[in-house]
């Protein structure tokens, strides 16, 4: 780094945030700020909640590391005062407390803001301030139902599958972090605050699994508000193979490929036929092939498969189990996970980042602080707010940052669109001989759907890099430009002649992103870097499985974790254009996919390293409290998500199912108890929501205070209330279609930022690259 220091050095961040909400404070302590978090006397919620171990609650551990903590008693009068005096000389502050309770307290984000206004003000809730949903209760399965994403997860002809984890939750808090960090970069520039609204159930809908935004192979290029409900049979694209120690997950995309696995099983003459080139054919006879694999594959180790595999150039990944990463050459030898106190007194494997800056990982540094560690030392101590001079008025805030954009398919594609809808000038840089994948639906004169919703707002330029001249003409841009991004194979880029040391040479402000799938070091880092290839690689997949079924696979319609790579990509940005505030100087950005997994995945990891054999597939029942599930409503493919927390919630539910004997029945009258008795009651609440559609069962639990979320379809989001109170979703118009498009819009911006989905003269994607040799204005 620059100047030896982390690139949010300096910047002091007040946290009163809990659950889910803490892992966006915690990105921003992963990046060097100094995040406090403030706690009440008895300590937040999650150091008694599940998953614990020796004492310790684990989502406490992996949610609050690298910050420092405070007790503050907020019924206190004199103590409210201190908090006010801590937001005094803070730059930012987060919460995520029950709607309103800050502002009965006379210490809400209105009077922060008066006291001081500069800082930045971002309240994290479930639902958000506003709309009809406000006051309701969210839990992962609650926003994984009522975001879409439950509805496209789980194997084809089957029920709806949870996916491991709060992947969703978890994203939405990235994202979180990305708004703080936009509102803090505005306020730099202009000298004033703001107040941002994150509700994450809006950024649920935008970001695990967006049904508005761009999908990988398994959207078929087309709409998803326009596919029939339930989950098809996409299994052909990424196919699971049995072999002889497990199962593989591959990806037989181009002619090439399928000719070199035909060689591989030995040309048998089925597999003659020239039209089998074409995806399509392969379909519709891909028994037949799936036959032939499995003969292939049936005597052969996944190690074997995947050596051979990459020899002839065909994408190939071994399926394994989440635990075999704890101990894997290639995760050990990048350390994505280091063996450290998380408790005090209590050592296990903590996922120890995903983003680099010139090398340094942002990741573990402490554990996560005991209950007032350091009340003494914060309370004592001057900080001092980082100077803001006002420089201009911005209409977005990344107004007059210029990108280049190299990126491809999803998560390249996502990472520039996040920047390009806060009002950067992206500019999409293309060669019509390595046509990005997403280009498969477009057609003369116009883009396809998948490549518009995820290039809005971006400039075109074709442009050849392996040309002299092209290598010339991007240097001249890179002179003018704040940040490039990449996606491709760790050592592209040097391979042109265009990595990051030639770059800061032409430019030393600079700030290169290189995305990829394993991280740009380590025995994986050349391999392809497809999706659901990292999924398998990694675990995920082996979670994501319904238990009852080996081969019970459930994320083929999934494109994570390309999403959640590039929000974290995209947050990355905004620390590193901070950074170079203070420094003058760009820097080089990884990101790796891989890594993005475990951090997500981090409470279930150090789990695991704790006690083996708890990463298990866990189905749609939740492991520590029951009636907790997904179950069957009236109607077509009709779902009703519910999460019981505790013996208050068990007795909200029964009453609002009308079953005061269960609530008097001793037996049901702890977790344990009801866990044990989880077959009873899990028929008591499917019996009670037989006869009701997912919204009517929803809303009369959200009445009583459970936690409960209709499984919702893509097209059913368009109508619901919340959303529409809260202008989550709007329309492009683009080139060539004569139907707009449904898109999701931004973080809620208060005071400068409208809630629109770009500020740019032209919202569209840029049409099919041409040779041109500059860009348009």
């Amino acid at each position: 780094m620059p100047d030896g220091r982390l690139p949010l050095e300096g910047m002091r961040v007040i946290d009163l945030t809990d659950g889910v909400a803490a892992v966006a404070g915690r990105l921003l302590a992963d990046l060097g700020a100094d995040v406090v978090l403030v706690e009440p006397p008895e300590g937040v919620a999650s150091r008694r909640a599940q998953p614990r171990h020796a004492g310790h609650g684990l989502r406490f551990a992996t949610e609050h590391f690298n910050k420092r903590g405070i007790v503050l008693d907020l019924s206190n009068a004199e103590q409210r005062d201190m908090l006010l005096c801590l937001t005094d000389a803070a730059d930012l502050v987060l919460e995520s407390q029950p709607v309103g309770e800050l502002d009965a307290l006379g210490v809400g984000p209105g009077i922060m803001r008066r006291r001081n206004p500069a800082l930045v003000v971002v309240s994290i809730t479930g639902f958000g301030q506003t709309g009809p949903y406000r006051g309701w209760r969210a839990s992962e399965s609650v926003l994984l139902a009522m975001s879409s994403v439950l509805t496209r997860s789980g194997a084809a002809q089957r029920e709806p599958l949870l996916p491991p984890g709060e992947l969703s939750g978890q994203t939405a808090a990235v994202h979180c972090a990305f708004a703080a960090l936009l509102a803090y970069y505005a306020a730099c520039r202009t000298g004033q605050g703001e107040y941002v609204d994150c509700s994450l159930l809006d950024l649920a809908v935008q970001d695990l699994d967006p049904g508005f935004g761009m999908g990988g192979s398994a959207s078929g290029g087309g709409r998803l508000s326009e596919q029939p409900p339930g989950r098809p049979d996409l299994r052909f694209l990424y196919p699971i193979i049995a072999c002889a120690d497990g199962y593989v997950r591959m990806f037989i995309g181009s002619a090439k490929q399928w000719r070199a696995l035909v060689g591989w099983m030995g040309n048998p003459p089925q597999f003659s036929d020239p039209a089998l080139d074409q995806m399509g054919m392969r379909y519709r006879n891909w028994d037949t092939i799936r036959a032939g694999i499995e003969e292939l594959f049936a005597d052969k180790t996944r190690d074997e498969i995947v050596a051979r595999g990459a020899e002839l150039g065909i994408a190939v990944a071994a399926l394994h189990a989440a635990a075999e990463m704890l101990d894997n050459d290639h995760v050990r030898q990048r350390e994505s996970f280091v063996w450290v106190e998380v408790a005090p007194n209590l050592y296990g494997a903590m996922a120890n980042g995903c983003i680099a800056f010139d090398g340094t990982r942002m990741g573990f540094r402490h554990r996560a602080p005991r209950l007032g560690e350091h009340t003494g030392e914060v309370t004592c101590d001057t900080h001092h707010r980082q100077p803001r001079a006002a420089v201009a008025s911005v209409l977005r805030p990344l107004e007059g940052i210029r990108v280049l954009d190299l990126g491809v398919i999803v998560v390249g594609g996502e990472s520039g669109r996040e920047l390009a809808d806060q009002g950067a000038e992206v500019i999409k840089v293309e060669n019509r001989a390595f046509v990005d994948g997403t280009r498969q639906g477009d057609r003369p004169g116009r883009c396809g759907y998948n490549f518009a919703v995820g290039n809005r707002g971006k400039r075109g330029l074709g442009l050849n890099l392996r040309s002299d001249a092209g290598k010339r003409l991007f240097g001249e841009l890179v002179a003018k430009s704040d940040v490039v991004l990449t996606n491709f194979r760790p050592g592209t880029m040097e391979s042109l002649g265009l990595g990051y040391e030639a770059l800061r040479a032409i430019n030393p402000r600079i700030i290169m992103v290189e995305s990829s799938a394993f991280g740009a070091s380590g025995p994986w880092a050349s391999r392809m870097g497809y999706g659901p290839l990292v999924r398998a690689a990694v675990g995920l997949t082996a979670l994501w499985r319904h238990p009852d079924a080996p081969d019970g696979f459930g994320d083929d319609g999934t494109v994570y974790p390309d999403h959640a790579a590039a929000r974290a990509g995209a947050a990355a940005v905004l620390a590193a254009l901070i950074q170079r505030e203070r420094t003058g100087t760009g820097c080089r950005i990884e990101l790796s996919q891989m890594d993005n997994v475990f951090m997500q995945l981090a409470t279930e990891y150090l789990r695991e390293s704790l006690l083996s054999e708890t990463m298990v597939a866990a189905g749609n029942s939740g492991e520590f409290d029951a009636p907790s599930g997904v179950y069957r409503c009236a109607g077509e493919d009709a779902y009703c998500a519910v999460s019981i927390d505790g013996d208050g919630d068990w007795a909200s539910l029964a009453a609002a199912i009308d079953r005061p004997d269960l609530a008097a029945n001793s037996v049901y009258g702890t977790a344990a108890g009801r866990v044990a008795h989880r077959a009873e009651l899990d028929a008591a609440v499917a019996q009670w929501m037989a006869p009701l559609t997912p919204a009517q069962a929803q809303h009369i639990l959200q009445g009583a205070g459970v936690a409960a979320g209709a499984a919702t379809h893509v097209g059913d989001l368009l109508s619901d209330p919340h959303l529409a109170a809260r202008c989550q979703l709007g329309t492009l118009t683009q080139p060539g279609h004569h139907k707009p498009f449904d898109v999701t819009r931004g973080p809620r911006f208060s005071i400068r930022f409208p809630n629109r989905c770009c500020g740019r003269r032209r919202c569209w994607a840029p049409t099919p690259a041409r040779s041109a040799v500059r860009y348009w204005r």
